[in-house]
């Protein structure tokens, strides 16, 4: 972020930091300066907050970590969650979303995540004043299937059972995909021309054409290949559309549905380390840039923790020390989420220095943030 002032680098740095000390986005509670009241710096993040435009910067760090990882036939899981806020009016830009963790309709706002092997590579708040969820969930898959030359494998719930967007995945985009449909899709059995909506189906593997726009015709232009499965017992059969070329077996199709648990997981991450849903800003650009932050702390998190399984450097491999002392004190899995807890607990007061400018407001040490983003 090289083109932020020093004052907005040292706010941003202290926010980051804070994120972890404080464990929630108030800006109160992130203060760590003892000399000056809690009140004062808040209003020094706020400000900041307000004049910097971070969000397609850290966007393109978690894309660059990503990339060093992709594969032909790596899962890329695309997912909305939301953040409630209830209680809230005067917010900027608030409107009505779907709660998922109380199941009923909430105010607050939704937000694009995609997930690529553990790492948060989007992470954006939906705004309803300028596009709708189906505009940005296009958008943001063909700025990220370009950047990563079409690699990947994208995954879908069923809340994105569309068949326009299929038609755009295939053929405009030329990306492969697995989507999850909803049990009232109708389509047509290529081997014998049938049209019927896939609940009628019995489990197995079918070559299907989906209807056009007004189910008036068939789209004969997109071939998919349907997958139906009993995974579960006592549940309903899942329900699979895919455009894969390569003979997947149909276990093997679910499996690789079932790997988009991996962004939920991380929304999960978010709220639960970050407690994203406490965020009180009252401005549209404030509330953005520090929702990009929490994302920016998560992937700091997910970066280390896996720096620490790889490196032969003495220092990281200290870290990895105490925090095994950490897990085993604490009862804690190996994982990035007791990596979180044990980043909260290991980091040190902040000092200010007033007789010269601050040294350590980084998180970690340079060495450290050279092996980040190398």
């Amino acid at each position: 972020m090289e083109d932020l002032t020093k004052p907005q680098q040292k706010a941003l740095s202290e926010v980051v930091r804070g994120l972890f000390t404080a464990g929630e986005p108030i800006l109160r509670h992130i203060a760590q300066d003892e000399t000056k009241s809690a009140k004062k710096q808040a209003e020094k993040y706020s400000h900041h907050l307000g004049n910097v435009q971070i969000q397609n910067k850290i966007e393109t760090l978690a894309l660059k970590q990503a990339k060093k990882q992709i594969r032909k036939r790596t899962i890329i899981a695309y997912d909305l969650t939301d953040i409630s806020k209830e209680s809230a009016k005067k917010i900027e830009k608030i409107s009505k979303v779907w709660d998922g963790s109380k199941r009923k309709v909430s105010t607050g706002f939704s937000l694009h995540g995609v997930g690529i092997n553990g790492i948060l590579t989007k992470f954006q708040v939906h705004d309803d004043d300028e596009f709708t969820k189906n505009e940005i969930r296009s958008k943001i898959v063909t700025e990220i299937s370009e950047k990563l030359n079409h690699k990947g494998i994208w995954v879908f719930d069923r809340g994105n059972d569309d068949k326009a967007f299929f038609k755009s995945l295939r053929q405009d985009l030329k990306v492969d995909f697995i989507a999850r449909l909803k049990d009232d899709r109708q389509v047509v059995i290529k081997k014998t021309g049938a049209i019927i909506q896939i609940k009628n189906l019995r489990p197995g593997k079918y070559r299907i054409y989906l209807m056009k726009r007004n189910n008036n015709n068939v789209d004969l232009s997109c071939e998919y290949t349907l997958v139906i499965t009993n995974h579960l017992e006592d549940k309903e059969p899942i329900r699979l559309i895919h455009n894969l070329e390569f003979g997947y077996s149909k276990n093997q199709i679910v499996t690789m549905y079932l790997e988009r648990w991996g962004v939920e997981n991380i929304f999960k991450r978010v709220k639960e380390k970050f407690d994203l849903e406490s965020i009180r800003v009252l401005k549209w650009q404030k509330f953005v840039n520090l929702v990009a932050l929490i994302q920016l702390a998560v992937l700091v998190s997910t970066m280390m923790f896996l720096s620490i399984q790889q490196s032969t450097n003495a220092l990281i491999i200290g870290v990895l020390m105490h925090y095994k002392k950490f897990m085993k004190l604490k009862t804690l899995g190996f994982n990035v989420d007791s990596f979180i807890s044990f980043m909260k607990s290991s980091l040190k007061p902040l000092i200010f220095r007033l007789e010269k400018p601050p040294n350590q407001l980084n998180i970690f040490s340079e060495r450290q943030l050279n092996k980040l983003s190398a």
